[in-house]
This record gives C-alpha cells, structure tokens and sequence, in this order.
C-alpha cells in the first residue's frame, strides 16, 4: 500500500487513480475512480485490473472475438510485465475499455513504482473526451463573447436612428390630424390621403418599436442576478405546469433526483433559462411535417435532474454540479446548425429571432454554468450543469 501522505495527494486528484500490487490485484482507489466506474472501493479492490482495462471493442468499433480478446490480453499482460521489469511506465490514448458496469471510452497511464522491495502500479485514468470537451466550451464561450460584443455595438449604434424615426412618424400623424382646409377644398381624394398616411406612420411606429424590442433583447439586461439559495425543481415544475397549459398534446415526463441539494441561482433567471429551452422542444415536435410522422407518434419531453461529480467547467473544477437534462423526440437540429446554436440571431425556426438559446447561454455563464446540446432525428437533449455555490467575487478596489 502507499504511504499515507501519498494516498491524500492521490485522493485530490482529477484523474481517476489506482493503486494495483504486482499479481495485478486492486489494493486501493481514489473518489474519482469510483465516480468514473461508478462502482464503489470495495467492489473496485481485489479485482484483477485486466479485467478492467481490456478493450471492449476492437479498431472499427465492433466487438471483439473470442481470438481478439484472448490477444487483447496477452498483449496487456506483457505491457504489465514489461512495465514491471524495466521499471518503464506506459501510456494508452483513446481506448474503449471493458470497464466494470458499462464499457468507457478513456485515457489512461500505467507507472511502475518500487516499495519495499515490490513493484506496485500507479495507474491514472481520465475521460477521453474531457479534454476535447473543454477546448470546444473554451472555444464556443469565446466566439459567443466576440459575436455579442459586435451585436451589442452596433445595437449602440442602431437604438437612436429608431427613436428619431419613431418620433418623426409620430409628429406626421400629428401634421395630419390638426391640418385644417377649408370645407370648399378638402375633397374626398384629401380625405382618403390623410387616412393612408395616418396608416403608414402608424405601420412605421409598430416595425420601430419591434425593431426596438429586438434591440432591447440584443443589448440584455443590466440587472443585477438576485441570487438565493433555491431547489433546482421549483423553477422547473413552475415552467413544467405553464407547459401543460400551453401545450396539451405533449406528454412530459419527469425523472428527478430529490435528494439534489440547494444551490445558490437566480430563480427567476433559470426560469427563463428552463422556458426558452422547453418551448424550443415542444415547438420543433408540433412543428414537424406530419406527413413524415408515424400514425401513432407521440410528442414526449423528458426532464432528468442529477448531481454529476468531479465536473469541470471552463477552468473551474467542481466537485459537485447539478445536470438538468430536457430532452424531446422531435425532428432534431440541423447538423449545419447546431454548432452556431447558441449564438445570437441564429435560429431554425421560421419565426424565431436567434436571441432565445443566446439569452439561455448569457444567463448560465453568469451562474459560471454550462449547456451542451445533442441532436439526432427523433432525439434532441439539453444538458445544464451548474455548480452548487458560485465563485466569490474580489471586492472592486476603493479609489
């Protein structure tokens, strides 16, 4: 076994880790591994680590034959039995590994150490998509941040030429209300133009003041979170019974976890977020053309909540985030679309302004959340991480 101060070190590690004697045996595991195998320490020790690690599918992705695992062992075996003799560890990229409940896909690392006499293995194993999960967030947040910042400029810049043609069109209907000719002149012709007029101004006044509500949306609000400390499903249940008002023929499902604990969030803000993201689905599944739709199809919206652990997001590592995954059976996201989902003025709906998953992705970020989204014809799914307690923010400096 390693030495104590060893154990709390590798305790606090990202990395799943485990600690194998040299007949191959499990002698201890940190919390992370158990996470990732989701699999308790005791069921982990004393197992036979090639067990674990064997590959569950070959290079294509099909499954193995008996001939194929029994190579795939020996061929781990003498990775091990090398390590041990020449004291040289040994690394594995991108591997589909048999794991204990359910095959993973991973990296892991295997390192010979020496202790009393006996070799033991260190072995780290993490995710294999994790990294590559980051990068694309990483690289999403901050095209998100570059296109707002442009919008928000030229909604700046466009905010007052509307308010001049507003009020230009307002001082029209006010020339054509109080131009007074006398009777003998005012035809039916005049008449008739003053109406139309007054129309047309009228017509300019409403496009303007959307096109200000647009503006509006796109410059976002200034107000402050009101953070408190809430459970994750009042906002939902509060969007979910709207939703069976507004949308009577979508059957919902519910599949919460109601041992969450609290976190600290803006209600009425995640109420927003939980909204725009459930009109979205209920929408594209009463949208489809029906001619393509099974005789019997069914639009069903499924909400899950769960507590993920050992969660990253950005460059904030938590060891406890809530998920909220919304997921519907509609028609799915255009692949040429779904990677410019979230940001603004984006949309794949007829009607839609592109602003709703772009307000969605502004309010996470300010909880110092995520939202991840997959799609494919019959199965669209949401993902929502957020962490339990948010980052104390520095006091500004006092001048």
């Amino acid at each position: 076994m390693a030495p104590s101060n060893t154990l709390l070190l590798l305790q606090n590690l990202y990395t799943g880790v485990l600690w194998v004697a040299d007949d191959l045996t499990i002698e201890w595991v940190n919390g992370q591994i158990e996470q990732l195998l989701s699999v308790s320490k005791t069921r982990l020790i004393g197992l036979n680590v090639l067990q674990l690690l064997m590959p569950s599918a070959n290079e294509s992705g099909a499954e193995l034959s008996v001939a194929e695992l029994a190579e795939a062992q020996d061929k781990l075996r003498t990775q091990f039995h090398n390590a041990c003799d020449y004291r040289q560890p040994f690394i594995e990229y991108s591997r589909h590994i048999r794991g204990v409940i359910y095959p993973l896909y991973v990296h892991y690392s295997v390192t010979p150490i020496e202790q009393e006499d006996r070799v033991y293995f260190l072995i780290e194993i993490w995710q294999g998509d994790r990294q590559s999960r980051l990068d694309k967030e990483q690289r999403l947040q901050e095209q998100h941040d570059v296109s707002r910042e442009m919008l928000r400029s030229v909604a700046h810049e466009v905010k007052n030429p509307l308010a001049g043609i507003r009020g230009a069109a307002q001082l029209l209907i006010k020339q054509t209300q109080h131009t007074k000719l006398p009777s003998d002149q005012l035809g039916e012709m005049t008449q008739v133009d003053a109406k139309k007029l007054t129309t047309y101004a009228n017509i300019v006044i409403s496009e303007t003041d959307r096109l200000t509500q647009l503006i509006e949306q796109l410059l976002g609000s200034n107000q402050l979170p009101d953070l408190q400390q809430i459970n994750i499903h009042e906002p939902l249940e509060h969007v979910l019974l709207l939703t069976q008002t507004q949308y009577p023929k979508v059957s919902i499902q519910r599949d919460y976890d109601l041992s969450l604990p609290e976190l600290t969030a803006d209600k009425n803000q995640l109420i927003q977020v939980f909204l725009n993201l459930v009109n979205n689905a209920c929408e594209a599944m009463l949208e489809q053309d029906t001619s393509l739709l099974a005789a019997d199809y069914q639009p069903q919206l499924k909400v899950t909540t769960r507590i993920e652990h050992q969660y990253t997001i950005g460059t904030v590592h938590h060891r406890q985030v809530i998920k909220v995954s919304i997921e519907d059976n509609g028609a799915g996201i255009d692949s040429d679309l779904i990677g410019r989902i979230f940001f603004p003025l984006v949309t794949g709906r007829a009607n839609g302004t592109g602003l709703g998953l772009a307000l969605v992705q502004e309010i996470l970020h300010s909880h110092e959340g995520a939202i991840e989204v997959h799609s494919q014809p019959g199965d669209t799914q949401f993902n929502i991480y957020l962490p339990l307690q948010l980052t104390p923010k520095a006091a500004p400096d006092a001048h």
